[in-house]
């Protein structure tokens, strides 16, 4: 797709989508502009025990595969 079309087409996104599309933008750019691999820091930082407990709590997602089904299924109807 050409730019000029793929520009056009995000604007006729509602607000919430387009907000999607920002974040992937950065996602992909922060993703293939980087040069080095992650430091020690930095893979440290995405270990910390706060982000992988934040929902230990969620008994509705004690089953994970059940979990996303569940919001699959919401979303785009069972298949």
């Amino acid at each position: 797709m050409e730019t000029l079309q793929l520009v056009k087409e995000i604007e006729c996104l509602p607000d919430e989508a387009k907000l999607k599309v920002e974040e992937l933008v950065l996602e992909l750019k922060l993703r293939y502009s980087r040069q080095t691999p992650l430091t020690e820091e930095e893979l440290t930082r995405w270990a910390d025990p706060e982000v992988f407990g934040m929902y230990a709590d969620r008994e509705d997602m004690r089953d994970s595969t059940a979990y996303i089904r569940k919001l699959r299924d919401e979303q785009w109807g069972a298949k």
